[in-house]
């Protein structure tokens, strides 16, 4: 979907990098190429099958034998899927991925791939990114998509008469259908494409791209952007084939922070006078080990320093990540917004970029008004689109009860109304289809807008995560304020026909708030256990940390133990628990890739459930 408002856009230039060799299969070049393009710094070349010679054109049905991907909306992505082995990309190896609703994946990050579609490589989120043909689909007025895995070195996904975004669905009968195939036997990456109707700059929409890029960003190779050249110009039957032949001269030299807290980078609200663990997930984004780099965390309060401290690593491997706890304990003495920075410190580091990332902490006592915005709106957004609109996700510490809920409006065009949700958490998602409470209101000027939701009793265990959403019913009846002084709290949503995390996330926050007390313990939510019952550990499948939730109907001694798949209990996290919903965190940054089970026992009772861990 087309933004309305047009924003500032962070400019990024390309470092300088040079790299050694890794790994790949054998390239076998296809005959007589006549149409091809590269190589870019690493030495992924493309070639085509345009004017003779190049990669056939052979398209594999998959619809029978692959898995439907669901949950595919306008400007959205689900994810990870296992590719079910090791594929060679640039200097590392990936194994899962996220597909997106342009017609795009990418292979470590969930963040959202939309219009302006930016050229390639980009250095913001998402990167690792494959574009096949990133531009404006909306599976929300039709279109499938499948994916197929042999488990041993293929992977396929088809994106299947994907109709265009159109504000009026004038362009309903655009479709397009599109396929990736990846080949771990030589390291290739092959697109091809179906029957296509139109070229997304119909209405002066242009916006498309079509190429790869590396984990951070700084390598890759464009073979198409804003239908430019005209000679690259996607048609049925056309087939290109990316391949490395990696230059064994090329070095990359790059440590960088890619989380602060936990994965996402979210603000986290923290009791005040409560000690809290300051901990931030560091990568080797290089192609070269790294001995005695430096992680530091500085927060500030205003322009006062109260918290500075840095951990030396003394190794990383290529590619290796981890999750680096400080050893001071972080305890806020003022109610107040607190900004964390963290910075990742090497000599002869060739990407800045990503050398730093800024969090936020808010620190409260309850009853309080729980935001992660300030009261100055520094621009306002909404969508070429009726029903649309913005939300945002809120994990508190302790219980609580929300009272009532708040969004901000910048400015308005026409008086419109406007629907307003707080909706449950499902595996790490908004769950659109059961909302705890809702309500309609009349928007006719900028300014807060207060909803009562005292009536619902929405009681949230400690951790329980759960959102707020706020649509506007019409296009362009009034725009969403947001907040884009830092810190940010990495928390937003958008909504263009389905929930996703906001292409904006890392620039501006949009303006929300909750007024909480402590929670009165009288629940209709099912916050307070009535049996022994476990949750699936979220997130899942995970990267290094995830939580395992389960509720006791009264205080007891809980065993926990977690299993490899050939039986070997790896650890154990039993303990004393109190009555209700109780969470405990597995840190799995020391374990290998792979298929583990939990047990959660108490007394007679027990349940066993499956989780996967993805490095």
């Amino acid at each position: 979907m087309k933004k309305f408002t047009i924003l500032s856009v962070l400019v990024l230039f390309m470092a300088g990098l040079a790299s050694a060799a890794t790994n790949v299969g054998e390239y076998i070049p296809s005959p007589a190429p006549l149409d091809n393009g590269g190589p870019d710094a690493f030495g992924y070349s493309w070639v085509d099958n345009d004017n003779g010679g190049g990669p056939t054109y052979s398209w594999i049905d998959i619809t029978g034998n692959g898995v439907e991907v669901t949950g595919l909306a306008d400007d959205n992505n689900v994810g990870p899927f296992p590719l079910g082995f090791d594929f060679p990309y640039y200097w590392y190896t990936v194994n899962h991925l996220w597909i997106g609703s342009n017609a795009y994946i990418s292979f470590s990050s969930s963040a959202n791939f939309a219009h302006p579609f930016s050229g390639i490589p980009y250095a913001s989120q998402p990167n690792d990114l494959v574009a096949v043909l990133g531009a404006d689909l909306d599976y929300t007025r039709g279109g499938t998509c499948f994916y197929y895995t042999n488990n041993v070195d293929t992977f396929i996904v088809s994106w299947i008469d994907v109709p265009q975004f159109s504000n009026d669905h004038s362009l309903d009968d655009s479709t397009h259908t599109i396929q990736l195939i990846l080949s771990a036997a030589d390291s290739t990456l092959k697109f091809q494409y179906g029957e296509n109707h139109g070229n997304f700059s119909e209405g002066g929409n242009l916006a498309d791209v079509i190429g790869m890029e590396n984990v951070n960003g700084q390598v890759g190779l464009e073979y198409l952007h804003n239908n430019l050249p005209a000679n690259h110009m996607w048609h049925e039957g056309l087939a290109i084939e990316f391949h490395p032949e990696p230059d064994p001269d090329f070095e990359v030299l790059d440590f960088g922070i890619l989380d602060g807290f936990h994965d996402g980078s979210g603000a986290d609200f923290i009791g005040n006078n409560e000690p809290y663990t300051i901990r931030s997930l560091a990568k080797n984004f290089g192609n070269q080990p790294i001995d005695n780099v430096e992680v530091r965390c500085q927060i500030r309060r205003g322009f006062t320093t109260v918290y500075n401290q840095t951990i030396t690593l003394a190794h990383l491997e290529a590619g290796e990540e981890i999750w680096v706890s400080f050893d001071t304990l972080f305890t806020p003495t003022i109610v107040s917004t607190y900004r964390a920075t963290f910075s990742a410190i090497m000599s002869g580091d060739q990407n800045p970029n990503n050398n730093t990332k800024i969090c936020e902490l808010d620190s409260y006592v309850l009853p309080q008004e729980l935001r992660y915005c300030d009261d100055v709106g520094e621009t306002g957004r909404s969508w070429s689109g009726d029903f649309s609109g913005f939300g945002l996700e809120y994990a508190i510490p302790e219980a609580i009860v929300l009272n009532s809920a708040s969004f901000h409006v910048f400015a308005v065009t026409t008086a419109g109304p406007a629907y307003f949700w707080i909706l449950p958490d499902v595996g790490g998602h908004p769950d659109e289809d059961n909302p705890l409470a809702g309500d309609t209101l009349q928007v006719t000027a900028d300014g807060w807008y207060d909803v009562d939701f005292s009536w619902a009793n929405l009681n949230f265990a400690a951790n329980e995560k759960f959102y707020l959403v706020a649509i506007h019913a019409f296009e362009n009846t009034f725009q969403f304020s947001m907040d884009q002084t830092a810190p940010l709290s990495f928390r937003g949503w958008e909504y263009t026909g389905g929930l996703a995390p906001d292409r904006d996330r890392e620039v501006s926050d949009v303006m929300f708030k909750i007024s909480a007390d402590v929670s009165t313990g009288v629940v209709d939510n099912n916050v307070v256990p009535k049996s022994f019952s476990v949750a699936q550990n979220y997130p899942n499948p995970f990267n290094a940390m995830t939580n395992i939730s389960f509720v006791i109907d009264h205080e007891s001694d809980v065993n926990i133990s977690i299993y490899n798949v050939v039986g070997q209990m790896v650890t154990d996290l039993s303990g004393h628990f109190q009555a209700g919903n109780n969470i405990v965190t597995w840190d799995a940054s020391k374990n290998a890739s792979g298929v583990y089970f939990y047990r959660v026992n108490i007394g007679d009772k027990s349940e066993t459930l499956k989780m996967v861990l993805l490095k």
